[in-house]
């Protein structure tokens, strides 16, 4: 599904299809990656100026260790989900895999939320218009958390004392307050 090569327009036709996957998990792991790319982008630019941020280098390379982590993650959601839908009319069964479907959404969020505040930092120094690129990581990669986390949820929703409910409420409040901070810095 997310396999490198993959035509940006397959994975939508994918997405737009009748099929019940790729859905939102697979969306929100392909929009982090684009964050991911982003970040990498702005601070690979940040590098060749001489007041480069000692961090611009780890943050570059942080991205581009978690794009194909996410992109992996797209068919870890795809498969789960397979899951659930396989264990329709087995009640206990079902409940598993709607369990262990939260965990790829989780996972993306985890890793968009990290990547929210990477993207917020490559804001604070970005110039010119390179800028707008560090914004969309920043928007890109929140909007990636709060795609996940309604996922987390409703694959939980039998199970309100699951811990992963409370990670996730922690996780959107991160990757708000990353966006907040870097859309107010001018």
């Amino acid at each position: 599904m997310s396999s490198p090569g993959t035509p940006l327009a397959s994975l939508l036709d994918g997405l737009a299809s009748t099929a019940p996957a790729p859905g939102a998990g697979a969306a929100a792991a392909w929009t982090c990656a684009m964050a991911a790319a982003l970040v990498e982008m702005v601070s690979a630019i940040e590098l060749r100026r001489e007041d480069a941020s000692p961090q611009a280098a780890a943050r570059r390379d942080r991205a581009g260790e978690l794009r194909p982590l996410v992109l992996a993650l797209a068919d870890e959601d795809v498969a789960a989900y397979g899951a659930v839908l396989a264990a329709r009319g087995d009640t206990a069964r079902f409940r598993e895999a709607l369990a262990a479907a939260a965990d790829p959404p989780l996972r993306i969020a985890r890793f968009a939320a990290e990547l929210c505040e990477l993207a917020a930092e490559a804001s604070a120094n970005a110039r010119g218009g390179v800028r707008g690129e560090a914004l969309a990581a920043v928007a890109l990669s929140n909007a990636a958390v709060s795609a996940a986390l309604p996922l987390v949820e409703l694959n939980l929703g039998g199970a309100p004392s699951d811990p992963r409910l409370a990670e996730a409420r922690e996780l959107r409040a991160g990757a708000q307050s990353s966006w907040c901070s870097a859309s107010a810095s001018p």
